[in-house]
């Protein structure tokens, strides 16, 4: 599907979260002598990732792209936008718990496999659903907007990991 031009950096930070999800996939299904420090090394990337650019990317979505799409759309009585920001705070929440478990050497594979499902989903919501809905409310001028403010925050190459 092609993406509004504003909406690209959102969607090139979606696709490096599914490259983390995919990380975090394939390192699950690994067996042998390395799979634990291979696990590890994966959850660290995503703890480290978050810091980096996921927690920007929610906030980029929660006080610039969802408060224009509110001018136009009552948010409580949308249940995609609804649960875009109930999995933010499951994702933040999840995030917050793997840390601690790295940090402790506590046991961390069944949230780490956990977190990596619920972000592959929360990344297509947005980009098949919430995304094209956004797009057809607001306006070119919106767009516009809402384009130049995340283009400020990322100049064009600024997402790569």
């Amino acid at each position: 599907m092609k993406r509004h031009e504003s909406l690209h950096a959102l969607s090139q930070h979606h696709h490096f979260a599914l490259l983390e999800s995919l990380f975090i996939r394939r390192a699950t299904q690994e067996s042998g002598a390395t799979r634990d420090a291979n696990l590890k090394k994966v959850a660290e990337n995503f703890v480290e990732f978050w810091e980096s650019k996921g927690k920007l990317h929610f906030r980029e979505e929660e006080e610039i792209l969802i408060p224009a799409y509110a001018l136009h759309v009552s948010i409580d009585t949308d249940h995609d936008v609804m649960r875009m920001l109930a999995d933010h705070a499951a994702i933040r929440a999840k995030i917050g718990k793997l840390a601690a478990f790295l940090s402790n050497s506590q046991p961390f594979e069944a949230d780490l496999t956990e977190l990596g499902e619920i972000l592959q989903n929360h990344v297509r919501l947005e980009e098949n659903i919430i995304f094209p809905k956004m797009e057809k409310i607001l306006s070119e001028e919106e767009l516009q907007r809402v384009g130049h403010l995340l283009t400020w925050l990322h100049p064009k190459g600024s997402c790569e990991l």
